[in-house]
């Protein structure tokens, strides 16, 4: 707690700057020695006391990077975050291993929200996190789709979070708190949200992501930042292609041909993880012919391994026909060939 009132001083008298703040840290192995250490230089740092008393009255915490509840990811990217400041609930996101970062331009087209907004809804159908920006644009349609499946999304705010930026958007910041998500800053309350505050934020975005999702990034847009972020944090990097005419897909298709992954639909993100939704599950275990329905009756029937001729003898089939029908059960990922035979 002392280090943290402390931390929230320097924080302060910086303005959140991370070098600046790095800077006054460097000579002292505490941020009270430091906070000592800058007072004896004459350095103006406010009251800790009286400045942490006044952060605990508002419903802004701070975590320290070896705080418990400081997410783990973000603990090892370069240049990590001393301390930030959250509003909300970190804990179910940081436990969740499959959060996935998704930013976009703020000026997006209407097809391109619908897209952001399809993939956010289907990726947290499916387990995922969202992280985004809280901006105009993919920004705000990424938190929607993540709210709209009743999922938990995180915003990384360029200011102090008892201001909302974009002001309009102060009813779906509350919406993703009351939905048991949060919003984290590196600066402290009171600090604007200055341009050049949105880049740095960005490696925070990434930071707590296992991965990228980039939509719709014309050639100067700060989403191209946040993708060089995910390469220097080996983040996994998918992009959305789009017209090749349009201006608002020069940086996203110059992203692809640099080796970002093409994706066009929510599976290919999901299939990039390995993970199969009960949807595939049962969409892909849905017989499709006569003699799928008799052997996956038979090996329901049996409940353990068969071979040919078991299924042979059960179907009453041609064992060709056995063959054939169990090799496209197996592509389709609904049986199992073993040594001894197969299983559902």
């Amino acid at each position: 707690m002392e280090e943290t009132l402390f931390y929230h001083a320097i924080a302060l008298a910086a303005h959140g700057d991370y070098g600046t703040v790095k800077k006054y840290r460097a000579a002292a192995d505490s941020w009270k020695a430091a906070y000592d250490t800058l007072t004896k230089e004459g350095v103006p740092l406010p009251d800790p006391e009286r400045e942490f008393a006044r952060l605990e009255q508002s419903d802004i915490r701070l975590l320290l990077s070896p705080h418990d509840n400081y997410p783990d990811r973000l603990r090892h990217i370069p240049h990590p975050p001393f301390g930030i400041y959250v509003r909300g609930s970190l804990s179910a996101s940081a436990a969740n291993p499959l959060t996935l970062a998704i930013v976009g331009t703020r000026r997006a087209t209407a097809d391109g929200k619908k897209t952001t907004h399809d993939f956010a809804r289907e990726l947290t159908n499916a387990g995922f996190t969202i992280a985004s920006g809280l901006a105009f644009g993919i920004d705000a349609a990424a938190h929607e789709g993540c709210l709209d499946a009743n999922g938990i999304t995180v915003a990384v705010l360029a200011g102090g979070l008892d201001r909302i930026y974009p002001h309009t958007h102060e009813a779906l910041a509350q919406k993703i708190l009351a939905c048991g998500g949060a919003l984290i800053s590196e600066y402290p309350p009171g600090e604007e949200p200055f341009g050049y505050r949105f880049i740095e934020r960005n490696r925070i975005i990434i930071g707590i992501s296992r991965g990228a999702l980039i939509v719709e990034a014309p050639e100067s847009s700060g989403a191209l930042a946040t993708a060089r972020y995910a390469v220097e944090q080996n983040r996994d990097l998918f992009v959305v292609p789009g017209n090749v005419n349009a201006a608002n897909f020069k940086g996203s298709h110059a992203l692809i041909r640099q080796g970002a992954e093409l994706v066009t639909s929510p599976d290919d993100i999901l299939e990039a993880y390995d993970i199969v939704t009960q949807e595939k599950i049962a969409a892909q275990a849905v017989a499709r012919s006569p003699e799928e329905i008799l052997i996956l009756k038979a090996l329901k029937e049996i409940s353990a391994v068969a071979d040919v001729d078991k299924l042979v003898t059960m179907t009453r089939l041609e064992p060709r026909i056995v063959n054939r029908t169990l090799s496209f059960l197996i592509i389709r990922g609904i049986v199992k060939e073993s040594g001894d035979g197969y299983t559902i």
